[in-house]
């Protein structure tokens, strides 16, 4: 999912410039599909995990747990992997400006969250887009990414904590923890959806150059 939603590369037509632009990103998403693979499958756990106690199988629920948590344990290896990679490539400057670009001269990302709200496509309220908007102006998509990873880490020793007494728990425990685990990967995946709706959806056709005013910065629905 991450290799098609994530990021958006002209397509080469050929040209060496677009042809080191592609491979840029490949090598960039790379890590990131690796990633988004081990998340995904924690949330699958999660889910089944709920499944399980529903049906009174703790022993199995913790199993559940235990898989989750070694999946969002090597999540976070593959993103800081891209991380890292971006930033020894030079890959932030060239994405952000074609962000800008695609924007006519400010990345479009509260304008393209909102269009994506509206259709669907992720759940985000008045709060979050102007999160995901101010990181994007502070620190571009590093800052936005960045925040995504250090969110998962956190919430990785989080789940790892459970996990290691989860065959002890008992009712009082499983009641409320395991709806603030699966909140907790929810928020998370739905900051990093946030995220590639951007790098997907913004990068349409290059917009007029337009200067930013102060109820366009500031001002979400």
């Amino acid at each position: 999912m991450s290799r098609i939603c994530n990021k958006a590369p002209a397509p080469p037509d050929g040209s060496v410039t677009d042809q080191s632009l592609q491979s840029l990103y490949e090598r960039v998403d790379g890590p990131i599909a690796t990633g988004s693979a081990h998340f995904m499958r924690a949330g699958s756990e999660l889910h089944l995990m709920h499944s399980d106690l529903e049906l009174g199988d703790a022993r199995k629920a913790a199993l559940r747990v235990r898989c989750a948590a070694a999946a969002v344990r090597t999540a976070p290896v593959e993103y800081r992997t891209s991380h890292r990679v971006a930033q020894e490539l030079g890959f932030y400057p060239v994405h952000d400006e074609r962000l800008r670009l695609a924007g006519g001269g400010v990345a479009p990302v509260r304008e393209t969250l909102r269009a994506a709200r509206e259709a669907n496509l992720v759940q985000l309220d008045r709060v979050s887009i102007e999160a995901v908007a101010r990181r994007h102006e502070e620190g571009g998509d590093e800052a936005a990414f960045g925040h995504f990873v250090s969110e998962l880490t956190a919430f990785s020793a989080e789940l790892e904590g459970f996990a290691a007494q989860a065959t002890q728990a008992g009712p009082a425990d499983w009641q409320p923890l395991a709806w603030q685990l699966l909140t907790g990967f929810d928020r998370i995946r739905i900051y990093g959806q946030a995220l590639a709706v951007v790098n997907i959806l913004a990068m349409g056709s290059p917009r007029p150059a337009r200067t930013p005013t102060a109820s366009t910065a500031s001002t979400a629905p």
